[in-house]
């Protein structure tokens, strides 16, 4: 049968020999899988109208199988009334019968076979069709995200970019260097303030230093008197 031979085919193909030396893999996937899945519907519908078939010479054969019966009956009806031409007769229509049975069985296990053989191909078409779309998914993610890193690298080394961590830069350094100026009036504020806290600090000794002059001054005072 042209559907086995082709089915066979598709079977045989490897899928990832197939896509790694593909110039094109998603393309060659996308195909690949049409083709895959119009043999599989192709596969179970032929398979269907051979069920068909069967069960239609499944009834021949029981209607043939009633009429050797019946034959057999006549046969044997007309040989108990002394009618061997008639006996004879009938088993010659049996025998006819019986040959045809043989054909339609012969027939019937070629239709076995062949339904067989379908079932088995389908289920390994459906099993290269989930490894085909797992394998296009794959293909999708790698393509997505070597795209991504094209689209980063390139922004990355853009003149835009450039421009603008250049201007950042800029920008750092001048920020810097008013910090720089803060930073040294902070310094002059400081000792300023130092010199102020010490002028402050020297005035309270002072003040103390006179305070235990004059208790000293009344003590001898007192004493002397």
């Amino acid at each position: 049968m042209a559907l086995i031979n082709r089915i066979e085919d598709l079977i045989k193909s490897e899928v990832n020999a197939f896509l790694d030396k593909a110039e094109d893999p998603q393309k060659l996937a996308a195909q690949l899988l049409i083709d895959l899945n119009d043999a599989l519907s192709e596969c179970r519908s032929t398979a269907a109208a051979i069920i068909c078939e069967q069960k239609a010479l499944e009834r021949r054969q029981a209607n043939q199988r009633k009429q050797i019966d019946m034959w057999q009956q006549k046969a044997e009806h007309a040989l108990s009334k002394d009618r061997e031409d008639l006996a004879k007769a009938a088993l010659k229509e049996k025998q006819q019968l019986v040959e045809a049975s043989q054909a339609l069985e012969l027939q019937k296990s070629t239709l076995d076979e062949t339904l067989t053989k379908l079932k088995a191909d389908a289920d390994t078409l459906s099993n290269k069709i989930q490894t085909l779309k797992a394998k296009q998914q794959q293909l999708l993610r790698a393509h997505r995200t070597v795209n991504a890193q094209l689209k980063s690298r390139s922004t990355l080394h853009s003149q835009d970019v450039e421009g603008v961590l250049s201007r950042f830069e800029q920008l750092e350094h001048k920020v810097e260097r008013i910090e720089a100026q803060v930073d040294s009036y902070d310094l002059g504020q400081s000792s300023t303030i130092q010199q102020f806290e010490q002028f402050e600090r020297d005035e309270k000794i002072d003040a103390e230093l006179a305070s235990l002059k004059q208790q000293m001054q009344q003590k001898s005072a007192q004493v002397s008197a």
